[in-house]
């Protein structure tokens, strides 16, 4: 087996396993790489919902208190252009 893989085995409801066999037909797929594909994209979610949570815990009120707006902070950066 291909070291850049690691085999994983997991049980599946047999009631659910017919439509997911349809999914992969109806996509032209592999079980495999259908699998593989939706749990990345479950992972990428995942991960999207921790950052959103990290962002919306910084967003408190003395942290907006002490913001600064756009145009000042790409000022302090040099972000603008000079005429």
């Amino acid at each position: 087996m291909d070291k850049r893989y690691k085999r994983l085995s997991v049980e599946f409801p047999a009631e659910e396993y017919v439509y997911l066999k349809m999914a992969c037909a109806k996509k032209g797929v592999s079980l495999k790489d259908f699998v593989t594909q939706a749990v990345i994209v479950s992972i990428d979610d995942y991960e999207n919902e921790l950052a959103v949570a990290s962002l919306n815990e910084a967003l408190t009120d003395e942290n907006l208190k002490n913001a600064i707006p756009w145009d000042q902070a790409k000022k302090k950066l040099g972000w603008t252009k000079q005429k």
